[in-house]
């Protein structure tokens, strides 16, 4: 059920509302064991370069012995790309709202941490917890008003970084709340990239769905 319902294109139900925690919950405790498969044979690369952007923000990412937060963890991929980007020193914690993903990604032994929790409510971490905020492929399933990236900001550093992509379709949604944190001081923008492929093997995304990749940093 769930790979039908990602082929479909309709994951995150409208832009700008997300999806209620227990559907997405339920969608991807089906999907667990099948995820990967399917991510990688549609060409999902996010993981990949959420982490190499990271890594590049980093003064030296091999020595880099911080505090990151992959937040949607999801089954690890993206805690292992941290890890391939040069993040071996780092504490890294995995957080995600699926029990099932959580387990697959204990399995990849990548994550210092686990934790099961809502990304639509309040973090459960002290503020300026972290160097670094990964968010890779889950903005999609939250909205604006969740104050998910103002969290974000809390539990990160003076100076720390905040790396995440929203899909295209989703985009236009989340602009308003990204430059009033701009305009308020939170964060500065430091990179976002031009809208590339998202799932470019999947005929239902192919060119028809792109995602941005936007990086900040958080005002001192």
């Amino acid at each position: 059920m769930a790979t039908s319902i990602m082929a479909s294109g309709d994951v995150g139900g409208e832009a700008g509302k997300g999806m209620a925690p227990e559907e997405a919950r339920a969608l991807y405790d089906d999907w667990g064991d099948g995820y990967t498969t399917s991510v990688e044979s549609w060409g999902y690369t996010m993981p990949h370069e959420i982490a190499a952007a990271l890594a590049s923000l980093a003064d030296d990412a091999p020595s880099f012995s911080g505090k990151i937060l992959d937040a949607g963890a999801g089954d690890g991929l993206s805690g292992r790309e941290l890890r391939a980007a040069g993040f071996k020193n780092a504490d890294i914690t995995g957080a995600d709202l699926s029990p099932k993903l959580l387990e697959i990604a204990a399995s990849r032994s990548v994550y210092d941490q686990l934790k099961q929790l809502d990304l639509s409510q309040r973090l459960p971490f002290e503020c300026e917890s972290f160097d670094m905020v990964s968010c890779v492929g889950t903005l999609t399933y939250l909205a604006p008003s969740s104050g998910v990236l103002a969290e974000f900001v809390r539990v990160t550093k003076p100076g720390g970084h905040i790396c995440y992509n929203i899909r295209t379709d989703h985009k236009l949604a989340w602009l308003e709340t990204e430059k009033a944190m701009v305009a308020n001081g939170s964060w500065q923008l430091l990179t976002e990239t031009e809208p590339r492929p998202y799932l470019p093997n999947n005929p239902d995304y192919a060119d028809k769905v792109l995602t941005v990749i936007s990086c900040y940093r958080k005002t001192v």
